[in-house]
């Protein structure tokens, strides 16, 4: 036996207007198609709700105990429909977003904050740092990566895609020699000759360095190594050697250091991934972010 929803409903209309054909007018229905769901309902029940009565009904012993029910199941609808309303209007809901520090601080905040703006109600959760391969990356709405993430660690719901490009350039004191002779770039085997402050090794920004000096066919050497952006340039800033920094990050940030190019004359860049459910599988919230994310 499996009871409809729409009869339960079809029966509650009838029942309190005492009538089918009054009932049907209610739910904007034909009377034919309104007493159809009726018989089911009964059939699937196995005994009389109802009996006529003049030019109405009278419910009986099993349709007086059936209208509560009924009722409840009204009630619920309508606090789903509610629900469902909220969460269309993202006025309830949640936003859950993975990304390495890098991207958080300097390309994703300005995005958060006109969300959080706009849309105060959805509860925003972002978890910040290295995204350990252990990471569930089904546990989260959106992530954002300095790396491409092998596809076959993928969730099957979720999709993967190039989100922007940035520089990666070399950046030293404003009084170092190579600034003061008014240098534009700098080729690796000039910048292997300094000592170099590396980011941790999990850092996107290192590992793409790294790339491109092994691609040059150099070792990269390895003279101070510290963790986190801030801790980078107060090195940097020290006087402990060479970093690399993303141009965009540069120019939110403003640090007192000079930047030169790497890889003259073409640049050295860096790819951001962006991890996304798929579009069926998208939620208000992600739509609605995703849309202020790529309009600017």
């Amino acid at each position: 036996m499996k009871i409809h929803a729409e009869e339960l409903l079809t029966f509650l209309a009838v029942a309190e207007a005492e009538g089918v054909g009054r009932g049907a007018r209610i739910l904007q229905r034909s009377q034919p198609a309104v007493s159809e769901r009726l018989r089911a309902l009964q059939l699937n029940l196995g005994e009389p709700l109802y009996q006529r009565s003049g030019r109405g009904i009278k419910l009986t012993a099993a349709g007086e105990s059936l209208l509560p029910y009924a009722r409840r199941l009204r009630e619920s609808l309508a606090e789903v429909e509610s629900w469902s309303a909220r969460r269309q209007n993202l006025q309830e809901g949640s936003l859950r977003i993975a990304a390495t520090n890098t991207v958080a601080n300097y390309f994703l905040m300005e995005h958060l904050a006109r969300f959080r703006s706009a849309y105060p109600s959805i509860q925003l959760q972002l978890k910040t740092g290295p995204l350990p391969d252990a990471l569930s990356l089904g546990s989260w709405d959106l992530l954002f990566t300095e790396e491409q993430i092998v596809a076959d660690h993928l969730p099957q719901h979720m999709e993967q895609e190039a989100w922007r490009e940035d520089e990666l350039v070399a950046i030293l004191p404003r009084d170092h020699p190579w600034v003061q002779e008014g240098r534009q770039s700098a080729r690796w085997e000039e910048i292997l000759q300094q000592p170099i402050v590396w980011r941790e090794a999990h850092s996107g920004i290192r590992r793409r360095v790294e790339a491109a000096i092994a691609h040059a066919g150099l070792c990269a050497r390895y003279s101070v190594e510290v963790t986190g952006v801030e801790a980078l340039r107060d090195a940097v800033a020290a006087g402990l050697g060479v970093g690399f920094a993303s141009v965009e990050a540069l120019d939110k940030v403003r640090w007192p250091l000079a930047s030169l190019r790497l890889e003259p004359p073409r640049g050295l860049f860096w790819t951001l991934f962006l991890i996304r459910p798929q579009t069926d599988f998208q939620s208000r919230a992600v739509r609605v972010f995703l849309q202020l994310l790529f309009s600017h």
